[in-house]
C-alpha cells in the first residue's frame, strides 16, 4: 500500500480514494505534466500473476482505444518496483451512486445521465467492446454534469482468489463475484441473466446492466435484491423487477416502457442495439422539453367512479359554447429562440441534423488543435464525440437519410478530395469517390441513399460542376444543365426531385438557381433562378416541407441567412435577425430547428519598416476596430504618408482613408473595394459592382462623386502605373482573367497579358509588370516587359493578392494554416496560427524570412514606393460558433 507524498514513477500520491476486488485507487500528479491522474494499482495476488498481467495489459490497450467524452481515458498501463498499475484520467466529481437520492432522482436529471451513459456505451460496442460491470458506482458524474464511464474491459480481468469466504468478503465491500474460468465477472445486483450463468455475453449483456441502473437512478432502490449473493442472482434469473409505476406516481409511461425491455430476460427480447436505446430516451427527452410527455397514471390514487363521470358531463356541458370559442382559436406559435450549440475553444463549422432533429454533425477544430474532425453531438447534451481522426481536414457532415451513416468530405491534398462514410459512433472509413480539389462544396442525399450529390471537378482546367455519386459503387455521374459557368453548392429537396446550386454569374456575382430532377437525378426541366440580393447567394438548404430554401448571402463581414420561396414567385426576405455575419445553414427535417455558423472575426491592419536587404523591424497596429479592415495592393500612397482601406468599422463596408499611422480615419464611398493611390497621391481608384458586372471608378481622395472608366465585362483589382497615365485592372472578357489598362479618364481597354493575368503591379522603376495567372493561394508569379515582351516566372509560389514589389525585391506572406483562400472565404475557412513576411532579393535571386507574423494573415499586402514601409492585414481575433434556432418554420 502507498502513502500520501510517496511517488511511484513520476506520480505523486496524493490520496486513496478507494479499494475493491481487483486492487487500490488513488489520486496522484503526474509530476512531468503537472495534472492530477487516477491510479488503479494491482492487488498483489494479482499482480505476481503473470498472465494476469498480460491480460491487464491488452484491456488498458482496448480500453485507451476508446476516445470518447464520456469514456474516462487511460493514459497508460505501467510497473514500478514491482506495483502494476493503470493510469487513468482523473474526474472532479461524485460517482452515481453518491448521487441517487433514495427516491430517485428527478427526471431531468435521469435523462440527461442516462443519454450520456448510453453515448459511452454506443461508443464501446462499436469498437466490440462489453463493459461486463456497468453500475453506479462505475459512472462518473463530474461537477459539471459530465457522464463519464470508468472500468471499460476491466472487470473481465478479475480473478477469484479461491475461497468462497473470499468471494463473500468481496461481496460485502463491493459486491463483485469472479468465478473459475467459466467464467462469471460482473456486480451481482447489476449483471445479465445470461452473465450470472456463465454464458458467452455481448453487447446485449450491458443493456441489461444499464437498465438495472436506469431503474435505480428513476425509483432510487435496485431492480434485484436479496439477503444473500445466491437469492440476488436468483432474482436475476427468475423474478421482475417490482412495477417502476408502483413505486414513482409520476413516471413517463414510455420510460418504463424502456427500463421494462432493457431488463427482459431472454436477450432476444431486449434492445438489440444500445443506440436504440440511446434514440427513445432521446425522443424522451424532447417530449419532456416541450411539455408534450405522457405521465402515468397515478396508482395510489383510487378511481372516483361513475358519479364523478357524471358530473364531469354536467360541468362541461355548462360551459360548453364558452370552451369551443377558447380552443377554436389560433394556438398561439411558440416564438424563435436562438441559443449557442456549440461555443467551444477553436473553430465549429458545416452543421447538419441527424434525420430526427436529435442530433447534430459537424467540423470542428477541436480545443486546441487547427484541423477540423468531425463530431456529433446530441442536442440537449454538453458532449460531442469525435467521429473522424487523423492529420486531414474532414468538412461537410451529412446524415444518411436512415441515420446509419455519415457522409463527408476529407481534403485529401492541395488539389484533390474525397467523399468518406463513416457510422454516427465512429469507427472503420470507407472512401466512396474523389475529385479535384473545390472550396466550394456541400454534401446532400438522395431520399433513397442511393446518391450523393456535391460539386466540384474533373480536371483543374474545367469549370466546378454539380455530380451524383453512386453512395455503393462511388460511380458519378455529372449533372449538367447547358452552361459552362461555375456551379456549386447544391443541396436536393426532402423528395429528391428538384436540385437547388449556386452559380457564378460573373466574378464576385452569383445566383440561386432550382432545376426540376428526377428519380436518377437527371434534369427534366431548365433551372429557374430565385429572387436574391446581389453579392454572393450560397449555400442553399431546403425547409422541411420543400416549399423555400435558405441561403446565405453577403460580405466576408457582413453576411445574413434569407429565405426564398422556390418556385420563384416572390421576393426574399432577410433573416437579419437571427444575428450578423449568420451562414452555413442546416435545416432539420423534423423538430422545427435550424442551425447556422455564427464567427466573430476582427481583422486589423498593421506596418513593419523593411530594408533594402529583406530584413523588418517590430509590426506596429494602424488601424484596429471591433469588425474588420482590410488593406488591398495599392493601399499605400507612393510618398508613404496615407492608406486607403476597405472596412465595416463603423457600419456601412466601404472605402475609407487615413494616414499611415492610422489618425484622421474618414469615410470615402460605400459598396466598393481594391481602393489603389494615384501616384500623386490626389485621387484613389476602386473596382464596384454597383452595376451588373464589375467597374473600375475614380474618386476624389477628399471624396465627392466617382467616375466610371470601364465600360463592359467584369472589371476589378485596379492599381496605378508610376507615372500616372495608366490604370491596370483584371477583366474575364475574353473567358479568363488578363490584365488589361486603361486611361484614368477612359477610353480605349487594352490588353496586355495574353496567357492569362491577375492582381497586377507595376515595379517602382516602370520597367515590368508582376502578377499572377489566376487567383488562388500558392500559384507563380511572373513579371513581363511594359512595353510588351516574353513572360518570366519570378517565384513559384505566392498568394494571389499577398505580395508587392520594391526597387531591391518581392516581399510576400506565408500563412502556416490557411487552407482555402483567407480574404474572400475568411469565414468559411477559420485559420489559426501564424505566418511569415518573406523577401526574394533580385540581387542575389535569394528567398529569406523578415519577420513572422505572430497571428493568421490575411485580405493583403502594399507596400510604400520607396520600399520602406509595408502594410498588411493580420487575423487579430476570430472564432465560429454553431447557433440553434428553436421554433424555425
Amino acid at each position: 500500500m502507498l502513502i500520501v507524498g510517496q511517488r511511484i514513477g513520476p506520480y505523486e500520491i496524493v490520496e486513496k480514494l478507494g479499494q475493491g476486488g481487483m486492487g487500490i485507487v488513488y489520486k496522484a500528479r503526474d509530476t512531468r505534466l503537472n495534472r492530477f491522474v487516477v491510479l488503479k494499482l494491482l492487488l498483489t495476488v494479482h499482480s505476481n500473476d503473470e498472465s494476469q498481467l498480460r491480460r491487464l495489459a491488452t484491456e488498458a490497450r482496448t480500453a485507451s482505444m476508446l476516445n470518447h467524452p464520456n469514456i474516462v481515458t487511460v493514459h497508460d498501463v505501467s510497473c514500478e518496483n514491482g506495483n502494476d498499475f493503470i493510469v487513468m484520467e482523473y474526474v472532479s466529481g461524485h460517482v452515481l451512486d453518491q448521487l441517487i437520492p433514495r427516491k430517485g432522482m428527478r427526471l431531468n436529471e435521469v435523462l440527461k445521465i442516462a443519454i450520456q451513459v448510453t453515448d459511452a456505451l454506443s461508443a464501446a460496442a462499436a469498437a466490440g467492446v462489453v463493459h461486463r460491470d456497468l453500475k453506479p458506482g462505475n459512472i462518473m458524474v463530474s461537477d459539471a454534469g459530465l457522464v463519464k464511464v470508468v472500468d471499460f474491459g476491466l472487470a473481465k480481468l478479475i480473478e477469484p482468489t479461491g475461497s468462497d469466504e473470499t468471494l463473500t468478503m468481496r461481496m460485502d465491500s463491493d459486491e463483485l463475484w469472479h468465478t473459475q474460468e467459466g467464467t462469471v465477472v460482473g456486480t451481482v445486483s447489476y449483471m445479465s441473466p445470461e452473465q450470472a450463468e456463465g454464458k458467452p455475453l455481448d453487447t446485449r449483456s450491458d443493456i441489461f446492466s444499464f437498465g438495472a441502473v436506469l431503474y435505480e437512478m428513476v425509483t432510487g432502490q435496485k431492480a434485484f435484491r436479496g439477503e444473500t449473493r445466491l437469492s440476488t442472482i436468483s432474482a436475476i434469473l427468475r423474478d421482475e423487477p417490482q412495477p417502476v409505476s408502483a413505486v414513482v406516481s409520476d413516471i413517463p409511461r414510455d420510460l418504463e416502457k424502456i427500463i421494462n425491455r432493457c431488463l427482459r430476460k431472454d436477450p432476444a427480447r431486449r434492445f438489440q442495439n444500445i443506440a436504440d436505446v440511446r434514440i427513445a430516451l432521446l425522443e424522451l427527452k424532447e417530449e419532456s422539453d416541450s411539455g408534450k410527455l405522457t405521465v402515468g397514471e397515478q396508482p395510489r390514487k383510487a378511481r372516483r367512479g361513475w358519479i364523478i363521470g357524471a358530473w364531469c358531463t354536467v360541468a362541461v356541458a355548462a360551459i360548453g359554447a364558452g370552451t369551443f370559442l377558447y380552443y377554436s382559436r389560433p394556438t398561439p406559435q411558440a416564438e424563435i429562440r436562438v441559443t449557442p450549440l456549440t461555443s467551444y475553444e477553436g473553430f465549429q463549422r458545416d452543421p447538419a441534423f441527424s434525420p430526427d432533429g436529435n442530433q447534430i454533425a459537424f467540423a470542428w477544430t477541436g480545443r486546441s488543435g487547427i484541423v477540423t474532425h468531425i463530431y456529433v453531438k446530441v442536442i440537449g447534451t454538453e458532449t460531442s464525440l469525435p467521429i473522424t481522426f487523423g492529420d486531414r481536414m474532414d468538412m461537410h457532415p451529412a446524415w444518411s437519410p436512415n441515420g446509419r451513416s455519415i457522409a463527408f468530405i476529407r481534403v485529401l491534398s492541395p488539389t484533390a478530395t474525397g467523399i468518406y462514410e463513416v457510422s454516427p459512433l465512429g469507427g472503420p472509413e470507407r472512401q466512396i469517390a474523389e475529385l479535384f480539389s473545390e472550396p466550394y462544396q456541400a454534401l446532400s442525399w438522395s431520399q433513397d441513399g442511393k446518391w450523393l450529390v456535391t460539386s466540384g471537378r474533373e480536371r483543374a482546367d474545367q469549370p466546378s460542376g454539380i455530380f451524383a455519386i453512386s453512395a455503393d459503387s462511388g460511380e458519378r455521374k455529372r449533372i449538367t444543365f447547358g452552361n459552362t459557368s461555375d456551379e456549386f453548392y447544391p443541396a436536393l429537396s426532402p423528395d429528391s426531385r428538384q436540385l437547388a446550386f449556386s452559380r457564378a454569374l460573373g466574378y464576385g456575382i452569383w445566383g440561386i438557381f432550382v432545376a426540376p430532377v428526377n428519380a436518377n437525378l437527371e434534369p427534366t426541366g431548365r433551372p429557374r433562378q430565385l429572387d436574391s440580393p446581389r453579392g454572393l447567394p450560397r449555400q442553399p438548404v431546403w425547409t422541411a416541407d420543400g416549399k423555400d430554401v435558405v441561403f446565405a448571402n453577403g460580405s466576408t463581414v457582413n453576411t445574413h441567412l434569407w429565405r426564398v420561396a422556390a418556385d420563384g414567385n416572390t421576393p426574399a426576405r432577410n433573416l437579419s435577425t437571427l444575428g450578423e455575419v449568420a451562414y452555413q445553414p442546416a435545416i432539420a427535417a423534423h423538430g422545427e430547428r435550424l442551425a447556422y455558423v455564427r464567427d466573430f472575426n476582427n481583422v486589423d491592419i498593421w506596418s513593419v519598416k523593411v530594408t533594402p536587404s529583406g530584413k523588418a523591424g517590430l509590426p506596429v497596429q494602424v488601424i484596429a476596430s471591433p469588425r474588420s479592415s482590410w488593406i488591398r495592393p495599392g493601399g499605400v500612397s507612393l510618398d508613404g504618408k496615407r492608406i486607403a482601406f476597405e472596412s465595416d468599422r463603423s457600419g456601412p463596408y466601404g472605402i475609407w482613408v487615413a494616414n499611415i499611422d492610422g489618425s484622421q480615419a474618414t469615410f470615402l464611398t460605400d459598396v466598393s473595394g481594391s481602393p489603389a493611390w494615384s501616384p500623386d497621391a490626389q485621387e484613389i481608384a476602386f473596382d464596384s459592382r454597383r452595376d451588373t458586372h464589375g467597374e473600375i471608378y475614380v474618386i476624389s481622395a477628399d471624396g465627392g462623386p466617382a467616375r466610371r472608366v470601364t465600360t463592359r465585362g467584369d472589371n476589378l483589382h485596379p492599381g496605378w502605373s508610376r507615372d500616372g497615365s495608366w490604370i491596370y485592372f483584371d477583366s474575364n472578357r475574353t473567358g479568363r482573367f488578363e490584365v488589361f489598362k486603361v486611361s484614368p479618364r477612359g477610353g480605349d481597354e487594352i490588353q496586355v497579358t495574353r496567357n492569362g493575368g491577375f492582381a497586377s503591379q507595376e515595379s517602382p522603376d516602370r520597367k515590368f509588370l508582376f502578377y499572377t495567372h489566376a487567383r488562388g493561394l500558392r500559384i507563380p508569379l511572373f513579371k513581363m516587359p511594359v512595353a510588351g515582351g516574353p513572360e518570366v516566372q519570378v517565384l513559384p509560389a505566392v498568394h494571389d493578392r499577398w505580395w508587392g514589389v520594391n526597387n531591391y525585391g518581392v516581399w510576400f506572406m506565408e500563412s502556416a494554416t490557411t487552407s482555402f483562400d483567407p480574404g474572400l472565404w475568411l469565414m468559411e475557412t477559420p485559420s489559426a496560427g501564424h505566418g511569415s513576411l518573406r523577401f526574394f532579393n533580385f540581387a542575389t535571386e535569394s528567398i529569406t524570412t523578415g519577420a513572422t507574423i505572430p497571428k493568421s494573415p490575411a485580405g493583403g499586402l502594399a507596400i510604400s514606393s520607396d520600399g520602406n514601409t509595408l502594410v498588411y492585414n493580420q487575423v487579430d481575433h476570430q472564432a465560429t460558433e454553431i447557433r440553434l434556432v428553436e421554433n424555425f418554420r
